[in-house]
């Protein structure tokens, strides 16, 4: 997901001045970013209270740091990651410009599917959707709405799966803007800032992707009261598991499959001063009810088959209740 963030923090980033061993001989690029890195943990991330940040401090300035900043980043990154980690962080990430460049240019790596399943039953399959571009995210979108204009146009629809099993994550909202035209527009679900209880919801709407107009199709289903049947196992993980979340709470939705990854924290974009990205974990995620889901998803029908077919055991009891009168 990319929610931009902006740094206003300037008085910690005053009082934070590391001191290293005249052995080591960090860069100033190097220094600005350790300052940078440790201000933005310390006073965002939703885990910042379990660390103890006097401690982090210290250690960070017995780092063996060079001149050379692409060995001295890592080292930061891999400080930094593994303090997190140690807090029950398991989302936050940093990623290079190198690889989100290389992400950028590299064609999408799976695209989603549908097909009519017969009795009435269509089958919507969307996988992660990993892109840093808006174009490919804008087409990921518009190609699971066409998906299901076309089953919806062609069929007698009495029920929807929407087979989310195996989507790793990336970008939520792409997901979210396909989906939309199977559900009326409004409020999907919220971010929750736990230590504040705070709630911000997320909107879904129509014809948008992340609250921006977005050239994909506007379709939408004839009957958005149809049952409708979401798919989750244990590799549906990070905007996999929010777009879940996205159906969940609607009174014609059930779920189906295992618990999810537990990637249900939402990470925040904050851009880095080396051109580097720290994708940070600020929130947890509820879904329209309010109902939270700070660790995983559990289904409502739990089924033990990881087979991921169009055929298995997941997709025949979501049929056997989309069926029932």
């Amino acid at each position: 997901m990319k929610i931009p963030a902006y740094l206003l923090i300037i008085l910690c980033g005053l009082l934070y001045n590391p001191v290293y061993s005249q052995s080591n001989s960090p860069s100033r690029t190097t220094v600005k970013l350790n300052k940078e890195v440790f201000t933005i943990l310390k006073n965002k991330s939703m885990y910042s209270d379990k660390l103890d940040w006097r401690s982090i401090q210290e250690e960070s300035e017995m780092l063996s740091l060079t001149a050379n900043d692409s060995i001295s980043k890592q080292a930061l990154y891999n400080f930094y990651t593994a303090k997190l980690r140690a807090a029950g962080d398991k989302h936050s990430f940093f990623i290079s410009g190198k690889r989100m460049k290389q992400i950028a240019e590299s064609p999408v790596a799976e695209r989603p599917q549908g097909e009519y399943l017969g009795d009435g039953i269509a089958w919507v399959k969307v996988p992660r959707c990993l892109s840093f571009n808006e174009v490919k995210d804008a087409h990921f979108a518009d190609t699971i709405r066409r998906i299901i204009q076309k089953l919806d146009t062609e069929n007698t629809i009495a029920g929807w799966i929407v087979d989310l099993r195996h989507n790793t994550g990336g970008n939520m909202w792409p997901m979210l803007a396909g989906l939309n035209a199977l559900v009326a527009d409004g409020t999907a679900g919220y971010f929750v800032y736990g230590s504040k209880d705070k709630k911000q919801p997320w909107l879904n709407e129509n014809g948008k992707i992340s609250g921006k107009s977005a050239n994909i199709s506007t379709y939408k289903v004839k009957n958005n009261s149809l049952k409708i049947a979401v798919l989750l196992d244990a590799r549906t993980g990070s905007s996999g598991e929010m777009a879940v979340v996205s159906l969940l709470g609607l009174p014609n939705v059930k779920s189906f499959g295992q618990t999810s990854a537990g990637y249900t924290t939402a990470n925040y974009t904050f851009n880095l001063s080396n051109g580097d990205q720290l994708q940070l974990a600020r929130t947890y995620v509820a879904d329209r009810t309010g109902k939270g889901y700070p660790e995983n998803i559990k289904p409502d029908v739990f089924i033990d088959d990881l087979s991921n077919t169009r055929n298995d055991r997941v997709i025949d009891a979501a049929k056997a209740w989309l069926l029932e009168k």
